[in-house]
C-alpha cells in the first residue's frame, strides 16, 4: 500500500515490528471515540480493513481479530483485555450476541458497517455463519470506498469539527 498510494501506512504486511501491530490491534480493538483519539495521534487519514462475510472469505480481518487482540494486550494491558471479546457462552460472535467490547469496537463497526442495508433484514455472515448485527453506527468515520463485494473497505478519518469536537460529541451536543 504505501508503495502504490504514496502515503506511509502504520502497517504494511509488516509483521516483525510487534508495536505497530500491537497499535494497530489496540485502535481496533478500541471504541470508536478512543480509536479516533488514536487515529489522530498517529496522523491516520484512512483506514483499510478486509472484509469476506459477503463472498465468504475467511482470511479476513474479523478471523485476524484475536490475534490483534492479543498482540494489543501484551503492549496495552491496561486498554485492551482479550476476554472483554467474548459474549456470555464464551463465544467469538459477531451479532447481537457478541459482546459489548466487540460490538463497540472500532473493527467490528468498521466491517458491518451498511452491510445490513445490502444484504437485507435476514442478513448473515457468511463466513462465520451468524445473523449480522441489527443495527452499526459509525460517528467519526466516513465510508470513502467499498468494493462491489465489500472485500476491501476504506474509510476516511473525519477531521475535527470547526469548534475542535469530535463528531461524536457533536452529535451528542
Amino acid at each position: 500500500l504505501a508503495g502504490m498510494a504514496d502515503r506511509p501506512t502504520l502497517v504494511d504486511n509488516n509483521t516483525w515490528n510487534n508495536t505497530h501491530i500491537a497499535t494497530v490491534g489496540r485502535i481496533m480493538a478500541s471504541d470508536e471515540d478512543t480509536a479516533y483519539e488514536l487515529a489522530r495521534q498517529h496522523d491516520v487519514d484512512y483506514v483499510l480493513v478486509i472484509f469476506g462475510a459477503m463472498l465468504g472469505y475467511s482470511g479476513d480481518d474479523i478471523n485476524k481479530f484475536l490475534w490483534m487482540i492479543r498482540i494489543a494486550q501484551g503492549v496495552y494491558p491496561d486498554a485492551v483485555n482479550e476476554q472483554a471479546f467474548f459474549n456470555d457462552e464464551g463465544q467469538y460472535a459477531i451479532g447481537d450476541s457478541a459482546s459489548e467490547t466487540m460490538r463497540n469496537s472500532l473493527l467490528h463497526k468498521l466491517c458491518y458497517y451498511r452491510f445490513g442495508e445490502v444484504m437485507g433484514p435476514q442478513a448473515f455472515d457468511r463466513v462465520r455463519k451468524q445473523r449480522l448485527p441489527s443495527r452499526v453506527t459509525l460517528d467519526n468515520f466516513e465510508e470513502a470506498y467499498t468494493t462491489d463485494n465489500w472485500m476491501v473497505r476504506i474509510y476516511r478519518v473525519k477531521p475535527l469539527d470547526n469548534l475542535g469536537r469530535t463528531h461524536h460529541a457533536a452529535a451528542a451536543f
